[in-house]
């Protein structure tokens, strides 16, 4: 295959990517977690809201109650507004989920080790994934006088809006609510961007924190929530999802341009689609035909065979409605081109860190692109034995009991990434891995100085604490580690270098 081809039109390359997840504060320890089988989910903690006074009185005797586990995010209420340039009283309005994009965007960025400036020059949007009205429910019905930055805090639109104001960028800005598909639409709407030459870069991804009683008594009211705090994807006794909380954001770029710049790419987007449900059931009832249709459209995108692709990180809520019709919308997809048996894997983010709703997708991908970097298939966690209403024997698909290498049969490591929104708008994406002789990175940006900087010195000596926990045992990478803090870090007044 020529490199022409390898840069088709609709590849988008993965050029930057940041998050935080239930036990990570970034990718790397989330994938140390899902290799070592971590279950991140922890019962809900007396800080957040008293979960007795909600069990007493609202359920009856014979439910189990409302759900009191969740992945969490530590440090919520922790930020640093003055790197923002923002003051204490702004900082105090606004939604927490804000505050969290606007650092993981930062991450994001110095990830890439591109320049904030060359972002400014080109044309860069932003479009993110946000759902919800927690901080609203706390906030503006608790009595106190409204501030005048609470519309600054709490309108959705301000999420996108913020990132693109503190980074300077000029290109669209959008937030979007889809519900649990929220954060692959983001990433669908990016690329589409990028492929109309809309953009040059775009920063997409989404966001989740669930600080409010509400959904946890509504959720467990309608038993789509794990009592017991397992997420039990395509297992017999799946019995409901477990919140989880979390932030996830990629830097995209046109793949031929990416290349042509030299620019670390983490993974390839072959292709995406996007659609919705239509009629159903209910509004919140899953269809499988237009699953079906949705993983279609995006291998159809990507120009690659069912065949090719090895792995499916799936929406895999584990509810009993849910899982049987994902699986069979699957089948039925991969048996339009192939009869061959148990060649794909089935996993589900899911099941360590909770279902992260408007982030979910996201971290979907990072876990595919992490699975990618260390070529294994992580084992699939509180699954026993297989939901006998889903027929896997003669299935294109498998289960992994335990880690595993993963070396493709075909040229490339290939994967889907589902996101279903409960509203019926539903989400998939195929990414490839990148193998290319022409990626040799920026040697002329080569540097053995390494180089930190912060806003002030409590911000500084933080950085160094949390790079000499880092450092060791990461030899290898100093050099591009050296480089990337030189390029993709802006130069602030307190600093140190080695």
């Amino acid at each position: 295959m020529n490199s022409s081809d390898k840069m088709k039109d609709t590849n988008i390359a993965i050029v930057g990517m940041a998050c935080r997840f239930p036990g990570a504060g970034d990718y790397e320890q989330f994938w140390q977690n899902i290799r070592n089988g971590v279950d991140s989910v922890k019962d809900l903690n007396k800080e957040r809201w008293n979960t007795r006074k909600y069990n007493q009185g609202i359920f009856p005797a014979s439910d189990s109650g409302i759900c009191c586990y969740d992945g969490l995010l530590d440090q919520i209420d922790q930020f640093d507004y003055s790197f923002f340039n923002i003051s204490p009283r702004e900082a105090k309005y606004m939604d927490p989920q804000h505050r969290l994009l606007l650092e993981e965007s930062v991450h994001c960025v110095e990830d890439s080790g591109i320049p904030v400036s060359e972002l400014q020059q080109k044309l860069t949007s932003v479009y993110v994934g946000l759902t919800g009205n927690d901080y609203d429910l706390l906030t503006l019905t608790q009595g106190e006088k409204v501030d005048n930055y609470a519309s600054l805090g709490s309108f959705h639109c301000l999420a996108s809006n913020r990132i693109s104001h503190f980074l300077g960028l000029h290109g669209v800005s959008l937030t979007l609510d889809t519900a649990c598909s929220s954060s692959l639409v983001s990433i669908h709407m990016a690329k589409q961007s990028l492929l109309t030459k809309e953009s040059d870069y775009a920063i997409a991804g989404g966001v989740c924190l669930a600080y409010h009683p509400w959904r946890y008594v509504s959720f467990s009211k309608s038993h789509m929530m794990s009592p017991d705090g397992s997420c039990k994807t395509f297992d017999e006794d799946a019995n409901g999802f477990v919140q989880g909380e979390g932030v996830g954001l990629l830097l995209l770029q046109r793949l031929e341009d990416a290349v042509r710049d030299h620019n670390h790419i983490y993974g390839v987007i072959k292709g995406s689609a996007v659609n919705h449900c239509g009629e159903s059931l209910t509004i919140a009832a899953p269809k499988m035909e237009a699953q079906k249709d949705v993983i279609m459209s995006a291998v159809a995108e990507a120009g690659i065979s069912f065949e090719n692709i090895s792995y499916v990180e799936t929406h895999g809520t584990g509810t009993s409605i849910g899982d049987p019709i994902e699986v069979g919308a699957l089948i039925k997809a991969f048996r339009t081109e192939t009869e061959k048996e148990h060649f794909c894997d089935l996993g589900s983010v899911k099941t360590n860190i909770g279902h992260l709703g408007s982030a979910a997708g996201v971290a979907g991908v990072i876990k595919v692109l992490m699975m990618m970097k260390y070529r294994q298939i992580p084992q699939l966690l509180h699954h026993k034995k297989k939901n006998s209403i889903m027929n896997f024997r003669h299935s294109p698909f498998t289960i992994s009991e335990k880690n595993r290498a993963w070396e493709p049969e075909s040229r490339m490591l290939c994967a889907g990434v589902s996101g279903f929104g409960f509203g019926g708008v539903n989400a998939h994406v195929i990414i490839e891995e990148w193998k290319s002789e022409e990626e040799s990175g920026k040697e002329e940006q080569n540097s053995s100085i390494f180089a930190l900087s912060a806003k002030n010195e409590e911000s500084l000596l933080k950085m160094v604490k949390k790079w000499q926990e880092f450092l060791p045992g990461q030899q290898e990478l100093i050099q591009d580690m050296c480089s990337t803090l030189l390029t993709g870090r802006s130069s602030y007044e307190y600093r140190m270098g080695a």
